[in-house]
């Protein structure tokens, strides 16, 4: 072998090496940005509330009142956010009891 092609050689495995060292993304580094996003947004929501305090009538089934319309949008955003989680937690629990039964009938 010559001396360029082991210098090549060399070269290559110390860029392997170099791969193998580099840090990879966590879950906790992950959870970090998600929370700054989460709080960046939290600030967006409380200055639209806030700018949005003219009183409106609501009306929903037997139930009637004046809101605030930030304070009426926010409940109604939170109400949809509880319906999504609820059908995924459905939709969870489905694809759980697919995987046991899947299990099942392999080790039988």
């Amino acid at each position: 072998m010559s001396r360029k092609e082991e210098k090549a050689l060399q070269k290559e495995q110390e860029k392997q090496e170099h791969k193998a060292q580099k840090v990879q993304g966590s879950l906790a580094a992950s959870t970090w940005v998600g929370l700054i996003v989460g709080f960046l947004l939290l600030i967006l929501l409380i200055v639209f509330i806030m700018q949005n305090q003219q009183q409106v009538p609501m009306n929903f089934l037997k139930w009637s009142g004046e809101f605030p319309a930030g304070v009426a949008y926010l409940i109604f955003a939170v109400a949809g956010a509880l319906l999504m989680a609820l059908v995924g937690g459905l939709r969870m629990l489905e694809l759980r009891r697919q995987v046991r039964k899947q299990a099942k009938r392999k080790r039988n």
